[in-house]
């Protein structure tokens, strides 16, 4: 079974970096700042279209709507990240993790209506809990399939709520399902108990 103790989160320095970019993040855009900082960044597909505003496919990645917009995303960046970080190179875990999020992003782009705001860490969260699902299919006991099955399942079942963007969840999976195939021929660092 895949454990991770305080040692290995202490490791997972990448991710958590990113939960720090994203707290403070949080906190100046929807705390310090006026709102029309927030909305210069957000991924608004009208602007996008209109004025050609690509950054906002990537910095709309580091922006959250609410407190438990940005708890729920960085309890699971802190999970899957750590796992990930674990398990492929440094340069892995960005590509899983930004490339998925723009996948996400950039599905949302073509298939949510024209005047859509969308926000978060969510499609880049959900590259790693493909790539982490990956590592639990690729390992020679399968005992955990099942549990990872059941997580990915959920996550699924939960973007079909209001207000959540199923694009960027479902192809932010596909992304790190696909990278985390692709970079599973690696030897694996992370250690199993």
């Amino acid at each position: 079974m895949f454990i991770l103790d305080i040692e290995q989160l202490k490791q997972a320095r990448i991710t958590l970096s990113l939960i720090m970019i994203n707290l403070l993040c949080y906190i100046l855009f929807n705390i310090v700042l006026d709102i029309e900082y927030f909305l210069l960044l957000v991924q608004i597909n009208s602007q996008i279209f209109n004025n050609y505003e690509i950054y906002r496919l990537f910095t709309a990645i580091f922006l959250h709507a609410d407190a438990l917009h940005i708890f729920s995303n960085m309890i699971a960046l802190l999970i899957f990240g750590a796992v990930v970080e674990l398990s492929y190179s440094k340069l892995e875990y960005f590509i899983i993790y930004f490339v998925s999020g723009l996948i996400g992003n950039i599905f949302s782009l073509f298939l949510l209506p024209y005047y859509t705001v969308s926000l978060g860490a969510s499609g880049a969260i959900f590259g790693l809990l493909g790539a982490a699902f990956i590592i639990i299919a690729m390992d020679d006991d399968k005992s955990l399939i099942y549990i990872g099955l059941m997580y990915l399942a959920y996550y699924l079942i939960m973007s079909f709520q209001p207000n959540i963007n199923l694009w960027a969840h479902l192809f932010g999976l596909i992304g790190g399902l696909g990278f985390g195939y692709l970079f599973s021929k690696n030897q694996r660092k992370f250690k199993k108990y």
